[in-house]
């Protein structure tokens, strides 16, 4: 297999403006009222008046061992072999919804016929692209960057091969990805004396 792609967060450095979801749907040319494929959910800790709010943004992890790819009766979902990234064949695709139910983190979106559709980090456009597009080995090979990093004015959100991620991350965000199925490597409070928690 080839080099893994996936994407990086650093949640420090998001300011929650949406600007990764808004990219993505004009990227992929979604209608506003259609499902995100990337998505900013707040996580809230604490109790008034002592309550601390911090974006986090999602999309579908890419996961090492993914569960939509196995759970598919059609084998229209696939992590492919050259960079891991995880595609789908709408034009095998059912409409089971089997994906969805497996996927931890809510990634697959439906249209109106029940087709599943998702984060392809850009290897194409438009809903199922990136389905048979060649291997992503550099950034712009296979498509564009993705919008979300293209389009994040904090600097938050990036993508690439694991090994190149690896070295922006910090010790803590290296052994909580170590622990993970997705793949995404996470920068989560480090300036807090308690990192908060990652939730779906």
């Amino acid at each position: 297999m080839g080099e893994q792609w996936a994407f990086y967060f650093d949640a420090d450095k998001c300011i929650g403006c949406h600007a990764c979801s808004v990219s993505c749907k004009q990227r992929h040319d979604r209608d506003s009222d259609q499902d995100e494929w990337r998505t900013v959910k707040n996580v809230t800790t604490g109790t008034f008046p002592d309550v601390s709010s911090l974006p986090i943004s999602m999309s579908c992890m890419h996961c090492a061992d993914a569960p939509c790819e196995k759970v598919c009766p059609c084998n229209s979902i696939v992590k492919r072999e050259e960079d891991g990234i995880v595609t789908v064949d709408r034009d095998s695709c059912i409409g089971c919804h089997y994906c969805g139910w497996a996927c931890p983190y809510g990634a697959p979106t439906y249209d109106d016929g029940g087709i599943m559709s998702k984060c392809n980090m850009c290897l194409g456009e438009g809903a199922g692209g990136g389905h048979e597009m060649p291997p992503r080995e550099e950034q712009e090979d296979g498509g564009s960057t993705p919008a979300c990093v293209d389009n994040c004015v904090g600097d938050a959100i990036k993508a690439g091969p694991v090994s190149e991620l690896k070295e922006q991350a910090s010790d803590s965000a290296m052994q909580a990805f170590a622990q993970e199925p997705a793949n995404i490597i996470v920068e989560a409070d480090r300036d807090g004396d308690d990192a908060f928690p990652y939730e779906a």
